[in-house]
């Protein structure tokens, strides 16, 4: 499994101008001060200037709204520094010089912000040698496929060409849904099939064709070295039409207030990330280690004889047929070859993905093998509950195929309806990858992707184990290299794209101006930033500006093989404590001591003289939690491993140095192989000082198991038949 290994807040995809910036209008009669209009434009902010508050609504501070001088409609004029005692807003239209030069000038008279509205005028300039004009440019400023119209000779002598400066009579004449729009005159449907309901003339004689009404971008004037101290806020044509109209009621006071759109500073979806990640990784390691719980319950020690003499053996019986005999699950024991491995085919793949692309191959890839994952980890066991307590449980587990192919053999009906539902949800998903220009956003693609990540991890490490700390620690060093390395590295190399964002986001941002690919979201240049499916996603909450928390699938499973081979060490102590004294709780060798009966004294003995599992899985949660922190505080991805690793390799090394098993650990626990000769029945397996044996022999219900005698260094026991 290919580590995605950023934890992110998705970059917003810059698939539009977004209105970021908010006016809020009120209207007061002038009769009696009672409000008569009020409502909110969403509009989009500039570079340059103050950024004004986040809220909404017109507070107590409002500004009244006023207009440039009539002698510079278009406010491009140069004005000396003037004070205003009162709070005003200028609204001028666009064109004529630029944004910033307009802000200046209104900040030169006085005004507190400036509304800046988009004009068809403002499409069309002069070319200052020849005198012609220059017209507004197709699928930029126009679109003919959205509404053409052909204007007579008279339509076109009514109009005042070229345009040299703002003239709301041609404006007017070439906007609305009524016979006035000199378009909608010549051509009744193109009020239907124009959404500005606004035309622009092309220059190609007498045509006249949709134009685009949308945000743009206030970008700032290099040339201009004065400071612009007041906030700048671009609306559209349709949105400036409603307030000049309300401007030009002499009934009604008007006005305003500019805010920033409300988004919270931290989002609560980083916290939902961070706990979701949190309870996979220690659900996956917990279950990775049910064999040997499983083994246990079965087990009870036989009441001694009163006429016995003393001993320090004792005897267990099992409930059911032992299980010497049955073989290991289909699982994997990674060796230090392994993890070098492991790495070398992950940055492979990480290269191959990165220059060739082929990431509706991963995500078809990714399906198939999440559909199996669905059903071993989910339905399989919620079917063989649910219909355990069903008259159809015999039904359901009779064998319906029987097939040598792929080694398949039997298959019960249980299975063939699990694989069913299984296949069955990832192909829903997989429709959806593929039909869904943003498929994150829909709530059901991205519910049923947690689960399949959740239910890989969960079946990647039930297969693949660590049997010591020393594979675990090449494993997670390499791998903490690698997340540095294609993270902040390769930057460096590939022209500034780091390789690991642009494969997680399907090839990195869009290539085309925002302003293009609001327009035409399908262009080639507009696809990409949508994240591969390798990670858990949960949208951001409460935020306009959307996109997600990720988590990648290898900042959970790489430190949940760390994590699994806690838990395996915790129960295996368990399984063979048991074995020996008849209690799971095990032997602690440690020779620290804590306050009894407080609530330090707990926390110290869990840290201290309890398990391994426990302080690892806190151990993750506050490395992931720093890694969630350093999103925020550095405003960008960061590689999770950068801070699990330390955390949990850490955490782990320190609690074997202060129990004095850190040796035991780093070649492996032979309490782990002791525990796996009894689960899994191999025939000889090494005790700490003492080679033992195991019969292989099968048991019936009822009959005993072995017996248990103290081991010499009193943790694990020596077994030998009874």
């Amino acid at each position: 499994m290919k580590s995605c290994a950023v934890l992110a807040c998705l970059i917003c995809r810059a698939s539009a101008v977004l209105p970021t910036g908010v006016v809020s209008v009120v209207g007061r009669s002038l009769d009696n001060g009672a409000v008569t209009t009020e409502y909110s434009l969403l509009g989009s902010q500039a570079s340059f200037g103050a950024v004004p508050p986040m809220g909404s609504g017109v507070g107590s501070d409002a500004m009244s709204l006023m207009v440039p001088p009539a002698e510079d409609e278009l406010l491009c004029g140069s004005y000396a520094e003037s004070e205003s005692s009162a709070r005003s807003a200028m609204i001028v239209a666009r064109g004529g010089c630029t944004f910033e030069q307009k802000a200046l000038a209104a900040q030169a008279l006085g005004a507190s912000a400036i509304v800046i509205h988009n004009t068809l005028a403002s499409r069309y300039s002069l070319n200052e040698t020849t005198g012609e004009p220059i017209w507004p440019q197709d699928k930029f400023d126009y679109d003919c496929n959205f509404g053409q119209a052909t204007l007579t000779d008279s339509d076109m002598s009514a109009l005042s060409l070229p345009y040299q400066s703002y003239d709301p009579t041609n404006d007017s004449r070439l906007s609305g849904d009524t016979d006035y729009s000199l378009c909608v005159k010549n051509d009744p449907s193109f009020a239907s099939t124009c959404s500005s309901q606004r035309c622009l003339l092309t220059g190609r004689g007498n045509i006249a064709c949709c134009a685009w009404d949308l945000h743009v971008w206030l970008y700032s004037d290099p040339s201009i070295s004065h400071q612009v101290a007041i906030p700048a806020i671009f609306i559209t044509m349709e949105q400036a039409a409603r307030l000049l109209a309300d401007l030009s009621n002499n009934a009604i006071h008007l006005q305003v207030d500019i805010h920033s759109r409300p988004r919270p500073s931290y989002n609560l979806s980083a916290m939902i990330i961070w706990a979701l990640g949190v309870f996979i990784a220690a659900l996956a390691a917990f279950l990775s280690a049910q064999d040997y719980r499983d083994h246990r319950k079965p087990m009870h020690p036989l009441p001694s004889s009163p006429s016995s003499a003393p001993t320090n053996e004792r005897t267990y019986t099992a409930h059911q047929p032992s299980t010497s005999n049955s073989p290991p699950p289909d699982s994997l024991e990674l060796t230090p070859l392994h993890a070098l491995g492991f790495i070398v085919m992950a940055s492979s793949a990480l290269l191959v993905l990165f220059f060739l692309k082929i990431y509706s191959f991963v995500k078809i890839m990714y399906a198939f093998g999440c559909s199996g994952a669905l059903t071993q980890v989910f339905f399989f066991p919620i079917y063989t509950k649910l219909f355990t307590s069903t008259k159809y449980k015999r039904y359901m587990s009779q064998v319906c195929i029987n097939t040598p192919l792929c080694e398949i053999g039997a298959v019960s009906r249980i299975e063939v309806l699990s694989a069913m539902s299984g296949y069955a949800l990832g192909l829903a998903w997989l429709i959806l990858a593929f039909t869904l220009r943003h498929p994150e956003n829909n709530v059901f693609f991205w519910v049923v992707q947690d689960i399949m990540g959740a239910c890989m991890c969960i079946l990647f490490l039930s297969i693949i184990k660590l049997n010591s700390i020393r594979v675990a620690s090449i494993l997670l060093i390499v791998a903490f290299l690698y997340d540095i390395f294609f993270v902040f590295v390769t930057p460096l190399i590939f022209k500034g794209q780091s390789v690991m964002i642009t494969v997680a986001t399907s090839g990195g941002p869009p290539k085309a101006d925002p302003s293009w690919c609001e327009k035409y979201p399908t262009d080639a240049d507009c696809q990409g930033g949508d994240p591969l499916p390798m990670l858990l996603t949960v949208p951001r909450i409460a935020d306009y500006q959307q996109g997600a928390s990720l988590l990648g699938l290898g900042d959970i499973v790489l430190p949940g093989l760390l994590l699994s081979f806690a838990a395996r060490f915790d129960e295996a102590k368990k399984l063979v404590g048991f074995m020996r004294t008849g209690s799971a709780t095990p032997t602690n060798r440690s020779p620290h001591t804590c306050p009894p009966d407080s609530p330090a004294g707990r926390i110290c003995g869990l840290l201290c003289n309890g398990g391994y599992f426990v302080p690892l899985v806190i151990a993750y949660a506050i490395g992931l939690l720093c890694a969630n922190i350093a999103v925020y505080v550095m405003n960008m991805g960061q590689p999770a491993l950068l801070y699990l690793v330390p955390a949990c390799l850490g955490t782990m090394v320190v609690l074997g140095k202060r129990r004095n098993e850190l040796d035991d650990l780093w070649h492996g626990p032979k309490v782990i192989r002791a525990a796996d000769a009894m689960v899994y029945g191999e025939e000889e397996f090494e005790t700490p000082n003492t080679e033992n044996t195991l019969s292989e022999g099968g048991g019936s219900v009822g009959a005993p198991l072995g017996t248990v005698e103290e081991g010499p260094d009193g943790d694990v026991p020596l077994l030998s038949l009874t």
